[in-house]
């Protein structure tokens, strides 16, 4: 079974999106939660995740950090990143430096999340077929 982990220090985005996920995508992926990205990092090492949503804005290590290395450790991770920010400089620095598959943003909108993460499941699967 496919694995994705959420990475987001509000308890409140964690809890909608673990809803939203579970009405819409219900028996498609385990789905992980954490609020901590070192925490999430620690994760990552143990367990193989298909793909790794974290917000940008984080105490410790942003999202764009965490992203990075999580790309490190385990790089057939598929990575999104997901802000409130809609900045250039963010978006830049997610593609260049945590080569991020989506950059989504906050609030979303429900059916188009849901439509980027199987995007994001379907790449992971390209991704681990390649590695072959």
């Amino acid at each position: 079974m496919k694995r994705v982990l959420i990475v987001d220090d509000d308890f409140a985005v964690l809890a909608a999106l673990r809803r939203l996920l579970r009405r819409q995508c219900q028996g498609e992926f385990l789905l992980d939660t954490e609020t901590d990205p070192l925490l999430a990092l620690a994760r990552v090492r143990r367990h193989r995740y298909d793909v790794v949503v974290a917000d940008l804005h984080m105490p410790e290590l942003d999202g764009v950090g965490l992203l990075a290395l999580i790309g490190q450790v385990s790089p057939t991770t598929v990575r999104l990143l997901l802000t409130g920010s809609t900045g250039f400089e963010d978006a830049r620095r997610a593609i260049h430096e945590a080569e991020v598959f989506r950059y989504l943003t906050k609030p979303w909108d429900d059916a188009e999340l849901v439509s980027h993460l199987r995007a994001a499941l379907a790449e992971a699967d390209a991704v681990s077929l390649a590695a072959l």
